[in-house]
């Protein structure tokens, strides 16, 4: 039997919108979506979620130390997860998103997906493609329903993905239930694909990389959230921040898996 710290529960509560009260941080029940962007380059990520009418929590990178210690604590539930028997899991990815996975042959962000097949609650997205995971028994995923004692959205059967994982992808040909899934637009598909995942990737190295609070992606996000502009100032200074972020996560994450 698995033993989880309280932080660790704490921490995918949070990230899985297990929230109360109004704290700026740990009161956002969506602040996965902020939490993800933060490993993809450049704002285009941050763009696409905006255009998608989701808001963009400055909170969350106001304070480094706090951000750090949440994905630690997040990562350390990771390394004591794993699977206890091979299974399929479904996700209704972004485009974007699937072909930045497919790129990089790894998963990028945080990957929620579910053993209940593609999940209506995921078609908010503009541009969709749809991704079967086949998970190995012992891979580093963390099983919602399973870990916590009271999970609001059981039904989901949620398997959380950790970032940073070798994948491999393997197109397939739509079926004609697969097409009937559609995008916010009403738009189906662009692709079926079957991923299956392996370790923990290697192309990136280990950096304990120093990080001061990001004053000029809280500025990024208040443009986004307002449907304005960034300045190309703003762009560069906080996906450079970013890179060395991810560069940092990227370092603690291998300390566990």
């Amino acid at each position: 039997m698995k033993t989880y710290t309280e932080n660790e529960i704490n921490a995918i509560k949070f990230y899985t919108g297990d929230v109360s009260g109004t704290d700026s941080f740990y009161g956002d029940g969506k602040a996965y979506v902020t939490l993800n962007s933060l490993f993809f380059p450049g704002i285009a990520t941050e763009k696409m979620r905006a255009d998608e009418g989701k808001r963009l929590n400055p909170a969350i990178i106001e304070n480094v130390p706090r951000l750090l210690g949440f994905f630690n604590c997040l990562f350390s539930a990771f390394g004591k997860s794993s699977l206890a028997q091979s299974c399929t899991a479904y996700r209704v990815e972004r485009m974007a998103d699937f072909e930045m996975c497919r790129s990089l042959g790894r998963t990028i962000s945080f990957t929620s997906t579910s053993l209940a097949g593609f999940l209506d609650e995921y078609r908010d997205r503009r541009g969709i493609a749809l991704m079967k995971f086949n998970l190995k028994e012992g891979s580093h995923c963390i099983d919602i329903a399973e870990v916590l004692n009271y999970y609001a959205k059981a039904g989901e059967r949620e398997i959380l993905l950790p970032p940073f994982m070798e994948i491999a992808i393997e197109e397939k040909e739509l079926t004609q239930a697969e097409s009937c899934i559609t995008d916010c637009d009403g738009n189906p598909p662009f692709i079926s694909a079957e991923v299956s995942v392996n370790g923990i990737c290697t192309e990136m190295e280990n950096e304990d990389v120093h990080l001061c609070d990001c004053q000029s992606g809280i500025r990024v996000y208040n443009a986004l959230n307002n449907g304005e502009t960034p300045t190309e100032a703003d762009i560069a200074e906080y996906s450079v921040w970013k890179k060395s972020l991810q560069k940092r996560l990227y370092t603690i994450i291998s300390h566990y898996l």
